[in-house]
């Protein structure tokens, strides 16, 4: 029995090691039946399962008799697996913080037209496309030069309503 033990955490050791390597989510065949559900969840679980059942197995395998050792590593093996499925569920439903978009950058190096002159130190006002609707923004030169109306602007952030924008071309001649 001891060689079952040994093999099953060998066993579930090189799946949890798979899943490491190359993860659990795959994207489904287009020609699949029930397209854009995964039944791969189940691998991490019999992972956990194996190696549980494994290190239960053999540590108790001498205290205990053979049946008996083989009921405490079962349920050993389920508790490890439940463990994971918990740990999982948990993961996935925590909230993303760190990928969170800044609100003023979202339109960062979209490009606009000036409509209203964009005096020295002063507002003018932008309008580009975004998505199938046409906007319009108060709009203030990021160096505070003027800009004349007509020219293509490169936005650099929105605060707000106003829209702190650099001409094209001086973008352009630093690329």
């Amino acid at each position: 029995m001891i060689v079952l033990y040994i093999a099953s955490f060998i066993v579930g050791l090189l799946i949890g090691v798979a899943v490491m390597l190359f993860g659990i989510e795959r994207r489904p065949r287009a020609d699949a039946a029930g397209a854009g559900v995964s039944l791969r969840g189940w691998i991490p679980l019999a992972a956990a399962f194996a190696m549980g059942f494994g290190v239960a197995g053999y540590s108790i395998s001498r205290a205990l008799s053979s049946a008996g050792a083989l009921v405490a590593s079962l349920a050993a093996g389920v508790v490890a697996a439940g463990l994971v499925r918990w740990l999982v569920a948990k993961s996935a439903s925590m909230p993303v913080e760190h990928d969170v978009d800044d609100e003023r950058y979202v339109l960062q190096g979209h490009v606009a037209r000036v409509v209203s002159s964009i005096a020295a130190g002063h507002e003018g006002r932008i309008s580009f496309d975004y998505g199938s609707e046409q906007r319009t923004l108060r709009a203030r030169s990021l160096d505070d030069v003027a800009v004349a109306e007509g020219t293509e602007v490169v936005i650099e952030r929105i605060e707000g309503d106003l829209a702190y924008v650099e001409p094209w071309l001086q973008v352009e001649q630093r690329l």
